[in-house]
């Protein structure tokens, strides 16, 4: 395995077809389908873990293009967050719980602590699994994701990152190096809501995000992104559109929970039948819009 110190140094190995290896940034999943013997370890492998390039939350100017980290008076619209940025300090990060907070929330579910404190946020969206507990709340956040290579740099739409069931929009010489989000604004709210077989430590069964504005009891804006689901995290595009300039009503929430599960086509698998996850979608939504309506 090459460990190495700067991200330059990592670009250089990747650009190289003969030491090119595979990515490692916490490890915490690949590593156990290595032991287990369910993936084969690769010929080379290459630890990110000492690229301090690839660290820090910062609050960012995409239409500026400024460099993260560089400070700027007044308030900003998006979240810069590093590529190994943990999911226990995106759990713990007083910016990403004032501005962030589904993905908060989505970080504090995942695994135990010994998982939160090494696995990343780079990790568990190159994963690429439908059950990816962070990145229904990185969708609905609208995020980019940014990756390098030794020409430069990439910024691809998340929603556009997954190309299908564990594929994903990543060359192979190129390295994520960081996400930019945009902030919950100022009026609106956003939620992350988990299923699994138990209360700690489970693989979703299912998983939903929503970020919304109500005014005077209109839908303003309404974002919806649902996990294991489909053969990749999704927003519910169609469910927006549809919801958007609606009043809020009891008779709206019984026909959005109709509407959730009749736009969503899940699988069945050893955690859940697709119809319970069909119907689980429908309640995830309808309990949100009951967050909305009772204020």
């Amino acid at each position: 395995m090459a460990f190495p110190s700067t991200l330059s140094e990592a670009l250089a190995l990747q650009a190289d077809e003969r030491t090119r290896g595979r990515l490692i940034s916490g490890g915490t999943d690949l590593m156990a389908q290595w032991e287990s013997g369910v993936l084969a370890p690769p010929p080379r492998a290459i630890s990110l873990q000492s690229l301090s390039e690839l660290r820090g939350i910062h609050e960012f100017d995409a239409s500026l293009q400024m460099e993260p980290g560089r400070p700027r008076p007044g308030s900003l619209p998006s979240i810069s967050i590093g590529a190994l940025t943990t999911h226990a300090e995106l759990r713990s990060s007083p910016l990403i719980q004032q501005h962030l907070p589904a993905l908060a929330a989505a970080a504090a579910t995942v695994g135990g602590a010994q998982i939160q404190a090494r696995g990343t946020l780079a990790g568990n969206v190159a994963n690429a699994s439908p059950a990816g507990d962070l990145i229904p709340s990185l969708l609905i956040a609208n995020a980019s994701v940014i990756v390098a290579s030794m020409t430069g740099e990439r910024q691809i739409p998340l929603a556009n990152f997954y190309l299908g069931y564990r594929k994903i929009d990543l060359h192979p010489d190129e390295i994520i190096v960081r996400f930019v989000l945009k902030k919950c604004p100022e009026g609106s709210r956003e939620s992350f809501r988990k299923l699994g077989p138990r209360a700690a430590q489970a693989i979703s069964k299912i998983m939903c995000a929503y970020r919304a504005r109500v005014q005077d009891g209109l839908v303003q804006c309404f974002h919806l992104a649902l996990g294991s689901v489909a053969p990749t995290p999704i927003r519910l595009y169609d469910f927006e559109t549809w919801i958007e300039g609606q009043t809020l009503s009891t008779a709206l929430l019984d026909e959005a929970e109709r509407k959730v599960a009749s736009l969503v086509s899940p699988v069945a698998d050893i955690r859940s039948t697709a119809e319970y996850r069909q119907w689980v979608a429908g309640r995830l939504v309808r309990g949100f819009l009951e967050e909305l309506l009772g204020g």
